[in-house]
């Protein structure tokens, strides 16, 4: 369905009518407050309209002051498209749910109040949050259950005690704490554990005694802190990590000791960690438990050995909460015999180990607030990380839905509370960055649009005008801003810059100019007759010139800054002012058509004159801005197109229609426009014509995507093929609509002025640029279509045999065998040419299309042979079967084999190139296999083409390893350029790091590429050669050994062949989509520029 818009100026503009009629509110409220004396020409008309709009403002401010504070809600904030997040897609939605689910399975700790214990209530509510289906989720929740269980760990941080015992006889301890897991008790052992506890140090006779070994440590969980010498409030502020076997049942066991002798305590408990055993553990328990004093150690069977004991701590794991705890836990005795005070203060996390770390938070409901802390938790995401991630996801929100800014402050005052310079790196480094970058961007559109969003007479959006600027301001003074955004240091100049309202002085240029037009209009019908009448005086010229001079002067200077501003890389053109701009310019082409009514002598040396040549630089701009906004309308018009005809009549689409509506109101956009100077236009309808061809070409590509996904899983049936018609029919109407541009854009009106300004090279020039543009358009529109038929064409193979056979055996019967022969070779040979060029014509689409045309191939081939019968194989794989063959072979090869293909065949030419008429390069390579370096010395060239105006060159080489997919991390290296000779020595080394996997490939090579440096221009083309590594590093080569230094220099022929020439660039253009080979063509396509600048 066709999409019709009011004026020709806005084609694309359907989201910014509400702006635009707010523009025509404020001129009409503006024009009303103007002065009769300047309407009726006073020349002092500038000077009062700035008088005039100070008291107004005056005025406006002072009522605002008196009016009462308004309570309505603050206006919505401006929505800029490139601030607002892309959506999740739903395989990513998929792969966060069973994120989600997995984080609900494994779930770990006791949870507090708030959140929601019963996982069938969360895994409601994930159902509902994601959109999962009941049987999706089971599938989800059955992979869950039976991958790997998650693999638990417990961080201690061991911080500071205070108040412990003192055990010397200075009043103060030594203390030390010795920690680690007690592995899973039974009930039994449990009962029996309330009556004595754990400690590290028990005599070897209560070890020996035990009952069970599951209480006894494991030798590689026993860690130890820093002993704290004569304190009784010591501070360790140690870190450890142990890992879990039984979450549920295991227990931390925390012992603190005095330290009384010169045996290193963290020495013993290595030696303990290196033991195994129950016997073993007893003897080094006795070793350490030498520290402990004389007279405990002659006790025997009861507390009195404990005179160093200080206190000790058991937390069961399954009752550390889901954020852990940070507190201090009193410490316990051993026995009802021990006596200790104090406290030791304690942070203990619970966090898996299994999965990696997802990156998201944020204070939601009770279920998705439990499904996050436990997340958190088991992903140990430290509160650095939480809050960054907090940050990152809530303000990337509030660009696409008002947030309050209270909040974000917030949340960045608890980033720099937490930021530490090197715990941030890598992906979050780049993440916080990002996030500050587009939070920057985003306050800065809505200063922009300040007295729209925020109001003076609205108190909740001052509120939060005050609270954006004071969070902006708040991230610039942020030590973490500073460290990530270190190249935006002067962020209050760029608010400085947009507080400057450019579009606002804009806006208010296209207000004044108006009511000039207005005025002069009246002065002309009304007042000049009368003064002219009465006293013979011009009133018209006198005001106009006056007025014209005083509009150019304030336009020039706004155009200026626009200028200025646009010449900086960090300015945005937005859509509104290339919108403010356009309306500027007609204004002022309806200012300047009122010369035609002054008189010859007067219409000289006006200030208006070439006013169009202000607005070249935004012309550019918002052409690109027409540009994005045709394609999006031609995005969405493809997206609405049910490929119907329109009308009985019609055999084209709605989308058909919508595309040429929105070319005519560009065209009608231009030709209001009505640039005065023709060959100045030259550039702009260049840039208009190559818009309309890649939108033209855009709408192809979109049109046939829909039929592709269209027919996944549908037969060849009616309606299928209906539509497959219809979307041919649309691109021809299309492609048809653009065979009339050349009139529509006054194509010859444009070769006439530029034959008048440049010549005949001038006129040669737009029909190479401009047919050049539709020519090829013309091409890519056909290609499109001939991908479309083949969704026609796709089955027709059977019916092609039935017809074959059913012919044949006609002609069997009716022919002698000579002549059979004779017609069947004829009929091969006329199909193996069509397919040939149907192959040729159809580059670049899937490998599927020519595996079928393969099939094809095939089939004829058995069909024509007729098991002996028919034409001798010979004859039948003889002539354009060969060149049909290899070009299948080639298309079905992927782009990464094809480039290896071309340095096949390029290393192939050069081993039979002996000899040159564009020079040759002398050179030396060696490879050093235990340090897998391959050197390269380039020694001189000789007999270079000269391709300076001196019959010389400046020449330089540039050497690389090639293709570029096999050595990805090889830069290419050249030497320094020799002045004005064919005759170069350079004598430079050059260094590759070359594996055995990478030179063992058959294309695997170097490239010597011969430039000559210009200073003006691009570098030129000279020539290449190429040298295959396995001539340098296979082993048993003499170069790959030490004495490849020695050996003689290779001469290589320089060659300079057309890359187009070659079938494999071809089919590399061809596949549009396929970024790799886009960059491989670009890069042979700059050198073959260069050869034909030449």
């Amino acid at each position: 369905m066709s999409i019709i818009f009011l004026s020709p100026w806005r084609p694309f503009l359907s989201d910014a009518l509400q702006a635009v009629d707010f523009q025509a509110c404020q001129r009409d409220g503006e024009a009303c407050h103007l002065n009769p004396q300047v309407a009726r020409g006073n020349g002092d008309f500038f000077d009062r309209m700035n008088k005039i709009l100070q008291k107004q403002d005056s005025l406006l401010s002072a009522g605002q002051t008196e009016e009462e504070s308004s309570c309505a809600p603050p206006p919505p904030e401006c929505k800029d498209q490139a601030f607002v997040p892309e959506r999740a897609t739903r395989d990513e939605l998929d792969l966060l749910y069973e994120e989600a689910i997995y984080t609900v399975v494994n779930r770990v700790g006791v949870p507090s109040p708030e959140y929601v214990t019963s996982e069938g209530d969360i895994f409601n509510y994930l159902q509902k949050v994601f959109d999962m289906g009941q049987e999706e989720h089971d599938i989800i929740l059955q992979r869950v259950r039976e991958s790997k269980k998650a693999s638990f760990s417990l961080r201690v941080s061991v911080m500071k005690g205070k108040n412990l015992m003192a055990k010397d006889a200075n009043g103060y301890s030594d203390p030390y704490c010795m920690l680690g897991i007690l592995l899973g008790q039974s009930p039994k052992d449990t009962e029996e554990k309330k009556e004595r506890k754990f400690s590290f140090r028990k005599r070897r006779e209560k070890l020996e005694k035990r009952s069970s070994v599951k209480e006894v440590l494991a030798g590689r969980d026993i860690q130890v802190t820093e002993v704290k010498p004569e304190t009784l409030n010591p501070v360790w502020n140690e870190h450890f990590v142990f890992d879990i076997d039984d979450v549920h049942n295991d227990l931390l066991h925390l012992d603190i000791w005095d330290h009384d002798d010169d045996v290193s305590v963290a020495e013993a408990c290595k030696k303990l960690n290196e033991i195994s055993g129950f016997r073993g553990m007893g003897r080094y328990f006795k070793q350490i438990a030498k520290s402990v004093r004389a007279n405990g150690a002659a006790a025997s069977g009861s507390e009195e050995n404990a005179d160093d004991f200080l206190g000790c701590i058991n937390i069961p794991l399954n009752e550390i909460p889901v954020v852990g705890y940070d507190k201090w836990f009193k410490l316990e005795p051993r026995s009802s015999a021990s006596k200790v005070q104090g406290e030791c203060h304690l942070i203990l996390r619970l966090f898996t180990t299994q999965k990696e770390p997802y990156n998201w938070n944020g204070q939601v409901c009770a279920a998705a607030w439990t499904v996050l802390s436990h997340h958190a938790v088991q992903a140990d995401l430290s509160p650095l990380q939480q809050a960054i991630i907090r940050w990152q996801c809530y303000s990337s929100h509030h660009r696409s839905q008002r947030m309050s800014y209270a909040l974000l402050l917030r949340l960045l005052k608890t980033v720099e509370a937490e930021w530490e310079d090197t715990a941030v790196h890598g992906e979050l480094e780049s993440l916080l960055a990002e996030s500050f970058r587009l939070y920057c961007d985003y306050c800065l559109s809505q200063m922009k649009s300040m007295r729209q969003v925020f109001p003076c007479n609205n108190s909740a959006a001052i509120i939060r005008c005050e609270l954006m600027l004071r969070s902006i301001g708040h991230m610039q003074a942020m030590a973490a801003f500073r460290a990530v955004c270190s190249n935006r240091n002067e962020l209050h100049l760029e608010i400085a810059t947009v507080i400057k309202t450019l579009e606002e002085q804009l806006r208010r240029l296209v207000v004044v100019v108006d009511a000039v037009c207005d005025d002069v209009q009246r002065g002309q019908n009304v007042y000049n007759k009368l003064y002219y009448s009465s006293v013979k005086v011009d009133f018209f010229s006198i005001s106009y010139r006056q007025l014209e001079k005083l509009v150019a002067d304030d336009v020039n200077v706004a155009m200026e800054r626009v200028c200025g501003n646009l010449e900086q890389e960090s300015f945005r053109f937005t859509q509104t002012m290339g919108e403010t701009l356009f309306e500027l310019y007609m204004s002022l082409k309806s200012l300047k058509r009122f010369r035609e009514y002054l008189p010859l002598k007067d219409t000289k040396m006006l200030a208006l004159t070439g006013f169009h040549n202000w607005f070249k630089t935004s012309i550019h701009k918002w052409l690109q801005i027409v540009h994005e906004r045709s394609t999006d309308r031609i995005r969405k018009a493809v997206e609405m197109d049910p490929l119907e005809p329109i009308q009985s009549q019609t055999k084209h689409s709605s989308s058909a229609v919508d595309v040429t509506t929105c070319f005519s109101q560009v065209r009608e956009f231009w030709t209001q426009l009505a640039w005065p100077d023709s060959a100045g236009a030259f550039i702009f309808i260049t840039r208009l014509t190559d818009n309309f061809c890649s939108e033209a070409v855009c709408y192809a590509e979109l049109i046939k995507r829909k039929i592709e996904r269209g027919q996944l899983g549908r037969d060849h049936n009616k309606s299928f093929i209906v539509q497959v018609c219809i979307a041919l029919n649309s691109t021809e109407h299309v492609r048809v609509y653009l065979g009339g541009l050349p009139r529509e854009l006054d194509w010859r009106g444009v070769e006439q002025a530029m034959e008048e300004s440049c010549g005949l090279e001038g006129k040669e020039q737009v029909n190479k640029s401009l047919n050049g543009q539709l020519y090829n358009a013309d091409i890519d529109l056909q290609r499109e279509a001939k991908r479309l038929i083949t969704h026609l064409t796709d089955r027709a193979v059977a019916p092609l045999m039935k017809y074959l056979d059913d012919t044949l055996v006609i002609l069997n019967e009716s022919l002698v065998k000579e002549n059979l022969t004779r017609v069947l070779q004829s009929l091969w040979e006329l199909l193996l040419r069509m397919i040939l060029d149907s192959v040729a014509e159809n580059r670049g689409v899937q490998v599927e299309f020519y595996s079928r045309f393969q099939y094809t191939v095939e089939t004829l081939v058995r069909f024509f042979h007729a098991d002996g019968e028919g034409l001798l194989l010979e004859d039948l794989k003889s002539g354009d079967y060969k060149d049909l063959d290899e070009e299948l072979r080639l298309n079905k090869c992927s782009s990464f084999e094809l480039i290896e293909q071309y340095f096949l065949e390029k290393i192939s030419q050069q081993r039979i190139l002996k000899h040159s008429r564009f020079g040759r390069i002398s050179v030396k390579c060696y490879y050093d296999a235990p340090e897998q370096r391959l050197t390269v010395e380039i020694l001189h060239a000789a007999d270079l083409i000269a391709l300076d105006a001196n019959g010389l060159s400046d020449p330089f080489v540039i050497v690389e390893l090639c293709p570029h997919h096999l050595f990805p991390m090889a830069r290419s290296q050249r030497t320094q350029v020799k002045l004005k000779t064919l005759h170069p020595v350079f004598d430079e080394l050059f260094y590759f790091h070359v594996s055995p996997e990478q030179y063992r490939h058959r294309c695997a090579c170097l490239t010597f590429t011969v430039m000559d440096y210009d200073w003006l221009s691009t570098n030129d083309f000279a020539g290449e050669a190429v040298a295959p590594l396995s001539d340098f590093c296979w082993p048993g080569r003499p170069s790959a050994t030490p004495a490849g230094k020695t050996l003689q220099p290779v001469i290589l022929h320089l060659s300079r062949q057309k890359p187009s020439e070659k079938p494999i660039m071809k089919m590399l253009e061809a596949r549009t989509g396929d970024k790799e080979a886009q960059e491989f063509v670009r890069k042979l396509k700059e050198i073959e520029k260069s050869m034909e600048e030449e």
